[in-house]
């Protein structure tokens, strides 16, 4: 009599790796982990603390996020609170509004550009004349 073996069970296809730690309820411990980030906790939303959090790699993460949509919606919120806190404190994280943080936010995503006069190299032109008069 022939002894079955895993290889030799139909429909069988043996384990590799350890057994994940997914669980269904994954996308809604981000909420809980949001919970720990924040100005006043002094700590940044991402993927690396969630990972953290979660005791996994992040690479596990990224592996979860392209198996189970729901994760990597999950994942994208932790971006946007992100990028939200970013925002916020690069604008009104001190005293005043910082202006630099401000011109990199409308450059990189409002498709705003400082502009520079190429045509004249900065230097002062001469003042136009029209029909014989000077416009000055």
């Amino acid at each position: 009599m022939k002894k079955m073996t895993n290889k030799t069970l139909p429909d069988h296809k043996p384990q590799v790796g350890r057994p994940t730690k997914y669980t269904p309820d994954m996308p809604a411990k981000v909420d809980e982990y949001l919970k720990t980030c924040g100005r006043e906790q002094t700590s940044l939303p991402i993927i690396e603390g969630f990972a953290i959090f979660l005791n996994v790699h992040k690479d596990t993460l990224y592996e979860w996020a392209k198996k189970y949509p729901e994760f990597s919606d999950a994942l994208d919120k932790i971006r946007i609170y992100q990028k939200k806190q970013l925002i916020d404190d690069g604008i009104y994280g001190g005293k005043e509004v910082n202006s630099t943080i401000v011109k990199l936010l409308l450059m990189n995503n409002h498709g705003m550009m400082e502009r520079k006069d190429i045509t004249s190299k900065e230097k002062r032109l001469p003042t136009p004349i029209y029909n014989g008069k000077s416009t000055k």
